[in-house]
């Protein structure tokens, strides 16, 4: 009786994580058709209206209605989050208001076109990133997809219509939808929709009739559309099976599973299971079971062709490794839900057969009921092998069997010895335990060397009559052959043992490998980084030379390599990866294209496509295993997905460094755009004043125009110096020079050279600044003090009084700016010196950049600067603290 079928532990624990994460999280429906005008939309209102009816809490986030009435009138009753306005350049834009929602927090929010793709300026470049955020804070979301939209499906969209998508959703995405609901409808009456503009208005229309809604176009569409959710619908089929342990198999979709071996008739039997899956449209799996058993070199190569053919003709290839085949095709068939097993049609070996209850086939059919069986005949029967124990081969070599020969003539010896005192019997059992002992150690043709030597060891020397191969008494007989036997199957069994400890042994280390390959990548923090050291890792475990070369563009390869190698690829070994890369095949050494090449070739395959290619030069002589080449495989595999990840980041910062660059722009032209155009107002109409002849007569008059002119000629250059000072600071050419000053020298030139713009205030300068000497730059911390004073008096009402205090402590010369305007709220005290921050409410202009700056300048000289409130009235302190210059006697004896 067969043991039943366990669940596979990493798919069960892997549904527990699923359940956990969704539990968490709001649900997410997506209505999904083959292409625009289907009746998506449409199909997501009446469905949300159906819970509204039943006074569920549900808002409208976002839904184009393309001038369509009855979607218009679908919409009425519904609660809709107003639009948010951006201002992207010259135009403004509306998009959801992914804040209000979450405000709002309903219990299921309405939001159209998944794919679309966000205004510059808004939190998340991809609308399906907004619904990510949303779905975290427990919100429910239906929303709406076209299938030419999903990631994978681009490609055989673009060669269906030959239009390049642009706004694409991951396939990752899909994966966190509990529910896909296709709305379907003929090619005819979507083509009729069209010509009635239920789908596109006026030329657009038109324009979509001609390209895009062509009967071809939309019928193959069509077919994408069902086969995916298909396959979604059988991913959740086999999800809940595992969650559920169901160990049947549900024949609810075909699914084909063929073993491979070394057999030369096996490539027959994987081309009718290719014939077979291909009339089915079923996906099909080729598995390799490896039993221990060992294979020569012409086997090992015969081995690698069956697979690579499978793999070049579509399957999925498993190699696992399992001491019995049945056992591995039942646990494979229930966990992949196949439905039809094909096989080859076994030989028979009738001791093999009636020890194992049956061949292959028989087993198969008895414990797998619910399983069709495939028999696939021999082009000829097969020649009967000449004679050989099939079940291990013998060990080969001259030196295991000469020690076991010594240890065995040992063990006689000491027997001998013994015989006075415990009689020939207990001999037997001594020769038992030695044979027991060599097959722990040995192979099969030394453990029976052993056996047989033992057994005629025992009966020359040992059983009476002595010193010859004669034996008397019956009962001795009986003893010799059970000794023969015991020990053989003894020895056997415990070779057996020592050689599945041995299997283990190399799954651990082969588990040990992965993982600290898997580790070593994960802790890289870029493409350089990963692929270094990737190229280590397969240099330790294969003693190869390797390196990335990163996919440039479709179809072509960079020639410098990623990771950092002393390997040049030459000209022939590039057009190998080239080769690899375009038809994502290995190729080179090992294989049967190009195999004249020194290196072997692996293509590194991610899920968006081809990342770029692994070459490796193998060492002279050396030959991969199955088992290294499935290694190799795992190696590359982790590889792609190391760098696929890296890639993606790098992408998501650029995308947040566009973002926050956009956001940069437009604070840069609302802040200095009043800034600038207050100064050239003034500067055009005190020109053309100066023009009139009346006006540039009257002394006073022009005097009074000719200030506003200097007035207003520095305000403008106080901004420009500015917007230049913050460009050198952000892109690190700003220059401090080193030099030592007394910090009320620059005080005082400074509140002097700032009387124009402190002029309606009252300005007084308290504190001494003896001993007050610093070391940096005193131009730059004269302009942080001048934006301090201009900060002042800016935000201060006219009149008030303006301090800049001096203070000097044990280590640190400190000056203060002190104000009596109105203050700053708690949470602003820290965002103040942000750039382009203006406290709201203020009804001057400004850029926001002057205490940026002077934050910038002051840290520069390994100084602090701070904003607090006045404890005493109303108003601001900025207290900028630098460090007092350690002084060489001859720098103090100058400064005297």
């Amino acid at each position: 009786m067969s043991d039943p079928i366990r669940p596979n532990p990493d798919d069960l624990l892997g549904g527990i994580k699923k359940l956990a994460e969704k539990s968490s999280r709001g649900h997410l429906r997506v209505f999904f058709g083959m292409c625009p005008g289907v009746g998506k939309t449409y199909s997501m209102l009446r469905a949300a209206k159906e819970r509204l009816h039943e006074g569920e809490d549900i808002v409208v986030g976002i839904v184009e209605t393309h001038g369509r009435s009855e979607t218009a009138q679908m919409l009425e009753g519904f609660e809709q989050i107003p639009r948010k306005n951006i201002q992207y350049r010259d135009t403004k834009l509306q998009e959801m208001d992914i804040d209000a929602i979450l405000e709002r927090k309903p219990k299921l929010v309405l939001i159209d076109e998944l794919a679309h793709s966000n205004a510059p300026g808004s939190r998340h470049n991809k609308r399906y990133q907004d619904v990510e955020e949303i779905l975290a804070n427990g919100i429910d979301v239906y929303t709406t997809l076209n299938v030419q939209h999903i990631e994978s499906r681009s490609d055989l969209v673009y060669q269906i219509t030959e239009v390049a998508v642009q706004e694409k959703v991951p396939d990752s995405m899909l994966e966190l939808a509990d529910q896909i609901e296709l709305i379907d409808i003929s090619p005819e009456v979507l083509l009729r929709r069209l010509r009635e503009g239920k789908v596109y208005l006026g030329e657009r229309a038109e324009r979509a009739a001609e390209n895009f809604f062509k009967i071809e176009n939309i019928i193959a569409l069509r077919e994408l559309a069902l086969r995916f959710t298909a396959e979604k619908v059988d991913e959740q089929l086999r999800s809940q099976m595992v969650m559920k342990q169901i160990s049947n198999v549900w024949n609810t979709n075909e699914r084909l599973l063929v073993a491979v071996s070394h057999s030369p008739y096996s490539a027959r039997l994987i081309r009718a299971a290719r014939r077979m899956a291909y009339n089915l449209e079923a996906p099909w799996i080729a598995i390799y079971v490896d039993t221990g058993e060992e294979l020569n070199e012409e086997d090992q190569k015969r081995l690698r062709k069956n697979l690579n053919l499978a793999k070049d003709l579509g399957a999925e290839i498993v190699h696992t490794r399992e001491r019995s085949v049945v056992d591995a095709l039942k646990r494979v068939a229930h966990e992949k839900n196949v439905t039809q097993i094909v096989i080859g049609r076994p030989d028979k070996r009738f001791i093999r057969d009636f020890l194992a209850q049956g061949t292959i086939l028989e087993q198969l059919v008895q414990e797998t009921s619910e399983i069709d069986i495939h028999v696939i005949r021999q082009e000829r029967k097969p020649r009967l092998k000449r004679f050989q124990l099939h079940m291990l081969k013998l060990e080969t070599g001259f030196f295991p069997y000469w020690y076991v020969l010594w240890f065995l003539i040992a063990v006689s010896f000491g027997s001998y010895a013994l015989l006075p005192w415990i009689g020939y019997r207990a001999i037997g059992f001594i020769f038992l335990l030695a044979v027991l002992f060599v097959g722990s150690i040995a192979a099969f043709g030394p453990i029976l060397f052993a056996a047989v030597f033992s057994a005629m060891s025992w009966n020359y020397f040992f059983i009476p009559p002595q010193f010859t191969v004669a034996i008397k008494e019956p009962e001795d007989v009986m003893n010799f052959l059970a000794l023969f036997v015991v020990a053989f199957v003894s020895g056997y069994l415990a070779f057996r043992i020592k050689k599945q400890e041995q299997d283990l042994t190399k799954r651990a280390r082969r588990s040990s490998v992965l993982y600290e390959f898997s580790r070593r990548l994960s802790e890289a923090k870029s493409i350089q980084e990963i692929a270094s050291r990737a190229s280590e890792g397969i240099a330790q475990v294969f003693g190869f030379d390797s390196v990335v070369l990163m996919k440039k563009a479709p179809g072509l390869l960079s020639d410098r390599p990623a990771n950092v190698s002393s390997k040049t690829v030459e000209a022939k070994e590039f057009a190998v990866a080239t080769w690899s890369l375009q038809n994502r095949k290995r190729a080179g050494w090992g294989t049967e294209t190009l195999s004249s090449s020194r290196c072997l070739s692996v293509p590194l395959e991610g899920r968006s496509g081809m990342i770029g290619i692994l070459l490796l030069w193998p060492l002279k002589g050396s030959q991969l295993t199955l088992e290294q080449e499935n290694l190799l495989e795992t190696f590359a595999s982790n590889l792609a997905i190391g760098i696929e990840r890296e890639i993606f980041e790098k992408k998501a910062k650029d995308a947040e460094v566009l973002e926050s660059s956009e956001h940069l722009h437009q604070a840069l032209l609302s802040s200095v755009s009043h800034e600038l155009r207050t100064p050239l107002t003034a500067i055009i109409g005190n020109a053309t004043a100066l023009k009139n002849k009346n006006i540039s007569e009257d002394t006073s008059r022009r005097d009074i125009i000719v200030n506003d002119l200097i007035e207003s000629t520095e305000r403008l250059n106080r901004v420009v110096e500015n917007l230049l000072d913050m460009t050198r600071i952000s892109s690190g050419a700003l220059k401090v020079r080193d030099g030592l000053f007394e910090v009320g020298d620059f005080v005082d030139s400074t509140i002097q050279r700032a009387s124009a713009i402190v002029k309606k205030h009252r300005l007084e300068r308290m504190g001494s600044s003896e001993g007050m000497i610093v070391r940096g730059d005193d131009r730059l911390l004269e302009h942080v003090l001048f934006n301090l004073l201009e900060n002042a008096a800016a935000y201060s009402p006219q009149g008030s009084l303006i301090q800049v205090l001096l203070e000097k402590t044990d280590s640190e010369a400190v000056f203060s700016v002190i104000d009596e305007g109105q203050g700053l709220n708690e949470g602003e005290l820290e965002k103040i010196f942000e750039r382009f921050y203006r406290v709201a409410g203020t009804p001057t202009g400004g850029t926001g950049l002057g205490l940026s700056i002077a934050k910038s300048l002051v840290e520069a000289q390994h100084g602090k600067i701070s904003a607090s409130n006045r404890h005493d009235r109303s108003g601001c302190i900025f207290r900028v603290s630098l460090p007092l210059a350690e002084m060489a006697p001859k720098e103090n004896e100058i400064l005297k």
